[in-house]
This record gives C-alpha cells, sequence and structure tokens, in this order.
C-alpha cells in the first residue's frame, strides 16, 4: 500500500557538545512541509531531488525548519506558503546563536513567500491552517480533517520540557495545545520525533505538565520568590551546558520567566 506521508529525517552528527539531534521535514501530495536544516543540506537536496515538489509550506522560521528554502527556491522556484508573520521574518531572518549555528546552522534570507491563514490545498487534500503560537509566534500545524491528519511542527516534541528559548511563552503554548485538541485526529506527525498515534493522550500530558509548571511558578512568584530561588523550589535542573552555548537564548530559567511574564501580561 502507497505511504500518503514521505517523513525525511535528517540529523545532526552527536559531539561533545551537541547530543545527536533530528529534524523531520514531510511530502505528500506534491505538498512539502519544512525543509530541515541548512546544515544537512546536501542530504536534503539529494533526498529531495527527484520529489514532484509543487508547493512549499513552513511550520514557522526557525532554522532547523527553513534552512534549505533558498536552495530550493533556486532550483525548483514553485509557490511557497507561510504564516504571515513568518514570511516577513525570513526576508530578514533574526540571528541564531552559537549552538544553534553550530547545531542546524544559520539562515538564510527568502522573499516571495506567500502568507497563508485559512487552507492550502493539493490535487487530493484540503489542510487547515491552525495558528499555535507559544513556541514562535509564527507557528501553524496543519490539520486534514478529512483523514485525521496534524502535521503539528514543534508544538508536541516531548511532553516534558527542560529548557525554552527567550522568547516563548507557556501560556500560549497551553492555549495552542488546547485548540489542537478539539480536533479530530488519528494521526500526527512531529518535526522531530517519530510518534505518530496516541494523539490525544500524549498532546494532553504535554498540557498537564505545563498547566502544572504553569500554576506553580505563578504561585510561588506571587509569594515572592525569585525566578531562580523557583527553580530550586520546584528542583527544576538548569541546563547549563545549553544555556552558556547559547548565551541564555535557552535555559530553563527562561521556562520559568515565561511563566511569570504571562501571568502578568494577563494580570
Amino acid at each position: 500500500m502507497e505511504e500518503l506521508v514521505q517523513r525525511f529525517r535528517f540529523v545532526v552528527p552527536q559531539s561533545k557538545t551537541i547530543p545527536q539531534m533530528g529534524v523531520n521535514a514531510f511530502f505528500v501530495d506534491g505538498l512539502l512541509i519544512d525543509t530541515g536544516h541548512r546544515n544537512a543540506q546536501k542530504q536534503v537536496m539529494k533526498a529531495f531531488g527527484d520529489l514532484p515538489i509543487e508547493q512549499i509550506i513552513l511550520t514557522h522560521h526557525h532554522e532547523d525548519h527553513t534552512g534549505n528554502l533558498a536552495a530550493l527556491k533556486q532550483k525548483i522556484n514553485v509557490p511557497m506558503y507561510a504564516h504571515a508573520y513568518c514570511a516577513k521574518l525570513m526576508e530578514s531572518p533574526p540571528p541564531v546563536c552559537f549552538i544553534e549555528r553550530k547545531t542546524w546552522g544559520a539562515n538564510t534570507a527568502v522573499s516571495g513567500i506567500q502568507p497563508v491563514d485559512k487552507t492550502i490545498e493539493t490535487n487530493r487534500y484540503k489542510f487547515h491552517i491552525v495558528h499555535t503560537p507559544g513556541h514562535s509566534e509564527d507557528h501553524i500545524c496543519l490539520y486534514e480533517p478529512n483523514q485525521g491528519w496534524l502535521f503539528s511542527g514543534d508544538l508536541y516534541v516531548h511532553h516534558y520540557i527542560r529548557y525554552f528559548m527567550a522568547t516563548e511563552s507557556v501560556i500560549e503554548q497551553i492555549e495552542s495545545l488546547k485548540k489542537v485538541l478539539k480536533l479530530d485526529v488519528h494521526r500526527y506527525f512531529c518535526s522531530h520525533s517519530f510518534k505518530e498515534d496516541s494523539f490525544v493522550e500524549r498532546f494532553t500530558k504535554k498540557l498537564q505538565f505545563l498547566e502544572n509548571f504553569y500554576g506553580i511558578v505563578v504561585e510561588l512568584h506571587q509569594k515572592g520568590f525569585s525566578p531562580s530561588s523557583i527553580m530550586k523550589e520546584i528542583k527544576m535542573k538548569e541546563q547549563w551546558l545549553i544555556r552558556l552555548l547559547s548565551g541564555g537564548w535557552l535555559s530553563g530559567i527562561n521556562m520559568v520567566r515565561s511563566a511569570i511574564r504571562d501571568a502578568e501580561r494577563n494580570s
């Protein structure tokens, strides 16, 4: 039986400073969802070389999802789509920290991406665009209701999260998880993990983790605890190597600060 969705996984070799990591791109009925990271460009272009790509869509602007868009545009020049904010960011991509550059590679500016906010269609499928901010403001998922497919980008990854980027939002991720949990999903496609089943169980587990984390952090903050004191109180271990190599862009304390920032914004 033909596999309707093709998964392409591109792995970062393990080193003393970087754990082995991988990112997935997906191809379905002429639509390429994300493009992999630039440091894997040779593998990416070889893997995509014979694909009948008719259009490309990005789940968000992060370099592990968009790193080969410029090369693909130069080679095949098909329509490209993304959230409007992603399209704007890709015209002049934000800089990346040291560990991101070593892991994924820096981004390349790409113009001409068309904003999409409702649906994107192929010959056989109609994908609904679900705006799911939190990991990034421009993050989207693609939902095909007739198939029960959800291409979830970085919304899930894992139910237990150990660090955040400085710009991530706990409360927005909570709301985005609630939004997709209302959908009738039978199979989901994550940009980093291999998991495709048990959608409700996995996404609910992550939602509960973030809700519990948010509640505890806000309660301690209201009692006068500082972010570092909160980490000690909840026995949360800082990922010091990642924090140092990212210049503070990626850290556990960013999760705590995000919860506090969200609570103050919503008060």
